[in-house]
């Protein structure tokens, strides 16, 4: 009796508790649905840089900074978005953008690395230039808002010889847009990449382009040869 009495004097307070309960557990529901739709659908509206549907990066069953799924997506809004293979070679690459040595251990696999550590890396000239699963690296990796935040690479610039700051951001971009392009399938996989890569250029104004540079070289071979 004296629990009904309790409860009839606070029914009001009750009904506030239970409408609140009921509203958290709506919410969680839904944010809980909205999450499984988004990983569900997701990725297959994400293209890789070929204008392609994005190919997962996963490899091996350690962690590689990828998303649920295995993509270099990172949805949620994360900056991993380089696929890249460590070898022997790059096995250097962590302490090389001043980390921890932990890619000695992700040799033989994929890692899903950032623009800025990939930038760095590259400006030191380290690595052996074929490192890229070009499939596996989503097309926002050129985009102008991702390169923006990547001038650095947590504060670290490469020091020219000179003592001045390296624009390791070009170099960076560059090696990424040099190995997808020769690993293009076809020629619509190539004018996709360079496209990308020229409307990122033309933002930044003077960028000179390593795709024309490649073919001056290639030029410039085959009239050594004559």
């Amino acid at each position: 009796m004296k629990l009904i009495k309790l409860l009839l004097r606070n029914k009001h307070k009750i009904f506030v508790l239970i409408i609140f309960l009921f509203i958290i557990t709506l919410i969680k529901y839904t944010l809980y649905e909205d999450y499984n739709n988004y990983n569900s659908s997701g990725h297959e509206e994400l293209k890789n840089i070929y204008g392609e549907p994005l190919q997962p990066c996963k490899t091996g069953t350690k962690p590689g900074s990828w998303d649920s799924e295995g993509y270099c997506s990172e949805i949620g809004g994360g900056v991993h978005q380089i696929c890249m293979n460590v070898t022997e070679e790059s096995s250097n690459f962590s302490e090389e953008t001043g980390q921890s040595d932990w890619s000695e251990y992700r040799v033989g696999n994929n890692h899903c690395m950032c623009l800025g550590a990939w930038a760095l890396y590259k400006a030191k000239g380290k690595g052996d230039g074929n490192e890229l699963v070009c499939d596996s690296i989503p097309e926002m990796s050129l985009n102008i808002d991702y390169v923006n935040n990547w001038n650095t690479w947590n504060g670290i610039e490469y020091l020219k010889k000179d003592g001045k700051p390296n624009d390791q951001i070009i170099d960076g971009v560059d090696s990424l847009v040099e190995q997808c392009y020769n690993q293009g399938k076809n020629e619509t996989n190539r004018e996709y990449v360079r496209s990308k890569y020229d409307n990122l250029r033309n933002h930044y104004g003077d960028w000179e382009s390593v795709i024309n540079q490649m073919f001056f070289l290639k030029k410039f071979d085959a009239l050594k040869n004559i």
